[in-house]
């Protein structure tokens, strides 16, 4: 479970990261190791998803071995794996989809949570549960940077932000960025789980680097 003190402004950590590592780890070393590369570049925030065996122990180990890095829990499918996933150190949670059930359990157990939606409905829905930062997940299969002004133009008058993921990488994180509402994007390029399966640490760097400085040419 968080401290006291573990608890965070997900908004304000989100904005000062832009980017959102998406991992999917295997195993726990590579976790480390690639937590340890995304740090070298001053980007402390990392989303584990919950689609491995694995996932709640290197969430565990990143947290112990990185206790300044805000580590959160992606795939949140469950109230169950929420709270498996606080328990390991989770501190924060991300789903796909919107289920109430989850956003319910997070609101209970004070953890910042982040629906993810993909209609009108659903974001009304996120909206009126009290969600103030909501995923629109698949962004580039959805439309991209077109469908989120669509998306958005009828709630000009509610306070929220977004954070497009799926699809989204070097090539058009910027624009995404540059959308309305958007703070910060989610991404599985910098943290290709292809490449940390495969040790391929020297390329995994190359990208950590080319997303920070997209990063830091915003500022």
């Amino acid at each position: 479970m968080l401290s006291k003190d573990e608890h965070i402004n997900i908004t304000e950590v989100f904005k000062v990261s832009g980017i959102i590592p998406v991992a999917v780890f295997s195993d726990i070393h590579r976790a480390v190791r690639t937590a340890g590369l995304l740090r070298s570049y001053s980007i402390n925030v990392l989303e584990i998803t919950l689609r491995t065996p694995d996932a709640f122990d290197c969430i565990k180990e990143v947290r112990r071995m990185y206790p300044d890095m805000c580590v959160g829990a992606g795939s949140v499918l469950s109230v169950d794996a929420l709270k498996k996933a606080v328990n390991c150190g989770a501190m924060f949670g991300v789903s796909p989809s919107l289920d109430m059930a989850v956003v319910d359990a997070a609101k209970e157990a004070a953890v910042p949570f982040v629906p993810g939606i993909a209609t009108p409905s659903e974001l009304l829905m996120s909206l009126n549960a009290g969600c103030t930062v909501i995923k629109i997940f698949p962004a580039v299969e959805l439309g991209g940077v077109p469908y989120i002004k669509a998306i958005t133009a009828p709630f000009k008058m509610m306070d929220f932000h977004l954070i497009p993921t799926g699809g989204v990488d070097e090539k058009n994180f910027t624009a995404f960025m540059a959308a309305d509402r958007v703070i910060a994007c989610g991404a599985s390029y910098p943290v290709h789980s292809t490449l940390v399966d495969t040790e391929k640490f020297d390329e995994l760097e190359k990208r950590i680097a080319h997303i920070k400085e997209l990063c830091n040419s915003l500022q």
